[in-house]
């Protein structure tokens, strides 16, 4: 199935690599990322995370590209299911809240 990035000729990573550039522009580099995909449109957008060494990132960034389910993939992390990503998440809003409190 075709993503409607893919049908008008710009693929997840591209979006990536324009995002990550447009927020570089405005002196705001991203400083974490998280992408988390299941099928084939979104292995330019983990290649594009995987690969990323230009200006455009913070020089703390923390970069993350997860599969869900274990196939072959350019991510580096993979999470088993659906609950998996969702105990992710929840994982991650806990630990900012924790690092966010007063």
């Amino acid at each position: 199935m075709m993503s409607i990035f893919e049908f008008q000729g710009i693929s997840k990573g591209v979006a990536a690599e324009r995002i990550f550039a447009s927020m570089a522009h405005k002196g705001r580099p991203a400083d974490f990322v998280l992408c988390i995909g299941d099928d084939r449109s979104d292995e330019d957008m983990f290649e594009v995370v995987g690969n990323h060494t230009g200006g455009t990132l913070a020089s703390y960034n923390s970069m993350f590209a997860c599969t869900v389910g274990q196939k072959p993939s350019k991510a580096k992390y993979f999470l088993d299911d659906t609950a998996g990503v969702i105990l992710l998440l929840e994982s991650l809003a806990r630990a900012s809240v924790v690092v966010g409190s007063p």
